[in-house]
C-alpha cells in the first residue's frame, strides 16, 4: 500500500508530530514520508528500509527513536566538545610564540675561533699530539701519511707515519720509526 506523499519542516517533531508518526508506524511500519528530522539540529535523514528498522531497535522502538535520534553531524559536533584538547596543538602554540619572541631580540653571539689552539713549546706540542693532529690537511691529502708535516720529528700520535713507496723509483722502501 502506497502512502501519499508528506512534507515535513526541517525542525525538531513536537509532541502531536511524534504521536502522529508513532500511530502511522503501528498501521503501516514505516514512517509518513520518507524523512524524519534531528532533535539536535532539525536536519532531515531519510529513513526507510532496512536502516530503519535497524535503529528502531538499536532505540528500543519507534517512539524512543523519534525522540533521541541526532544526525551525524550533531555526533559529530558532540564529539568534538567531548573530546579533551590535545597537547600537542598547544606546544606547536608555545613554539609560535617562542619563535616571534626570539625574532624580536638581538642577539650578540661572539665570534668563535674554529682554528686548533697551537702549542708554543716542544713539551706543548708533543702532549698536544698525542690526541689529535696539529695538521690534518697534509695527513689527508698525501693519501693518510706524513710526508712533509713540519711537526713529524715531535708527533707522538698513534696515526703517524711514512708513505711506504719510494716516488722516485715507485719500489716498497722498508723504513723504521
Amino acid at each position: 500500500m502506497k502512502t501519499k506523499a508528506f512534507k515535513i519542516q526541517a525542525t525538531p517533531l513536537t509532541e502531536e508530530q511524534i504521536k502522529q508518526f508513532v500511530s502511522f508506524y503501528k498501521k503501516n511500519k514505516s514512517f509518513p514520508g520518507s524523512k524524519i528530522p534531528c532533535n539536535v539540529t532539525g536536519k532531515l535523514t531519510t529513513c526507510i528500509g532496512p536502516w530503519m528498522k535497524k535503529k528502531i531497535k538499536e532505540f528500543g522502538g519507534a517512539e524512543n527513536f523519534l525522540r533521541e535520534y541526532k544526525c551525524r553531524g550533531a555526533l559529530k559536533t558532540e564529539r568534538k566538545v567531548n573530546k579533551p584538547v590535545s597537547t600537542k596543538s598547544k606546544r606547536k602554540d608555545k613554539i609560535k610564540e617562542l619563535k616571534l619572541q626570539d625574532e624580536e631580540k638581538n642577539w650578540n653571539i661572539p665570534k668563535m675561533s674554529f682554528a686548533p689552539p697551537r702549542p708554543t713549546s716542544k713539551e706543548e706540542t708533543i702532549q698536544t699530539t698525542k690526541t689529535q693532529c696539529l695538521r690534518p690537511d697534509i695527513f689527508l691529502s698525501n693519501g693518510r701519511h706524513c710526508e712533509g708535516c713540519p711537526h713529524f720529528d715531535l708527533c707522538i700520535n698513534r696515526m703517524k707515519c711514512l708513505s711506504p713507496w719510494n716516488k722516485e723509483n715507485n719500489k716498497l722502501i722498508k723504513r723504521k720509526l
